[in-house]
């Protein structure tokens, strides 16, 4: 699997990447991804490891959201835009358009990030990406409240593996899953414990509808891939037909038996899609 390294720390959020080789660097990447709430860049090795099957070396950048995995504990605030800005802040160091990949609010980051740097990818692949049209206001949603109840730390990795592989996350790829335990917790004197606080992610979530990226996304001229699972609790008809008429080149791939938690559930399958297959 492909090695972590270390990236210089960017203002705004410290940040990693993965690369095949030493020496890569934001200047030479040529792909971009970005996690869902919750989660942590590492989910995304599994996917990367597919595209790399039959296309050797992709200079992949893997980004932590600000509060989640290794950048994290973080200041905040947690909104959407200042999301987007660290990416863009990060885009500034790229020599040319990358393909950019972002999952639930990753893939609003990267849309976002677009609309406010126009140019920076080549394409983009959204998997279902969270941007939903107006009012736009901080809404105390179910996700948050639940979020804010989450279990913060186990006993053990151990107890914490089993809690998940057997609960909510029974569909993942169990690579999936053993990155999320090892870069989204981290011991404490507590056990084995989230990186991204319940406090964090609630906070994120309310924040989902207080950005008009909807409204601009007329603005993003690269072709866009919007990736859905068939048994998806967030994106169905008609909403998935009025997200994709918002974009000016947009495609729209269906994955069966896959849920919103897609890259989680199936790497290979999220990797063909990106790669064109």
């Amino acid at each position: 699997m492909t090695p972590i390294r270390r990236l210089p720390v960017a203002r705004a959020a410290e940040q990693r990447y993965s690369a095949e080789r030493d020496g890569v660097s934001l200047a030479d990447a040529e792909m971009m991804f970005v996690h869902a709430t919750g989660f942590c860049k590492e989910t995304w090795l599994p996917v990367v490891a597919a595209i790399e099957e039959t296309h050797p070396s992709p200079n992949a950048v893997l980004v932590d959201q600000r509060g989640h995995g290794h950048n994290a504990p973080h200041p905040g605030p947690f909104d959407w835009h200042s999301v987007a800005m660290d990416i863009v802040e990060l885009l500034e160091r790229t020599n040319k358009p990358v393909v950019g990949v972002g999952h639930s609010s990753g893939g609003a980051a990267l849309a976002r990030a677009e609309i406010l740097r126009p140019g920076s990818f080549s394409r983009l692949v959204l998997v279902e990406p969270i941007i939903f049209p107006g009012p736009y206001e901080r809404r105390d949603i179910p996700l948050a409240i639940g979020a804010e109840r989450r279990k913060r730390s186990f006993a053990s990795r151990e107890a914490a593996r089993s809690r998940f592989a057997s609960g909510p996350f029974v569909s993942w790829d169990p690579r999936v899953l053993d990155l999320y335990l090892d870069h989204g917790f981290r011991p404490t004197s507590d056990g084995w414990t989230l990186r991204c606080l319940p406090e964090v992610e609630a906070e994120v979530f309310r924040q989902g509808s207080n950005v008009d990226t909807w409204d601009r996304l007329g603005g993003i001229r690269c072709p866009v891939t919007v990736v859905v699972g068939q048994n998806s609790d967030s994106h169905q008809q008609p909403y998935v037909n009025l997200l994709l008429e918002q974009f000016t080149d947009s495609g729209l791939v269906v994955l069966d038996g896959l849920s919103h938690l897609a890259p989680m559930e199936d790497p290979v399958r999220i990797a063909r899609v990106i790669v064109g297959e």
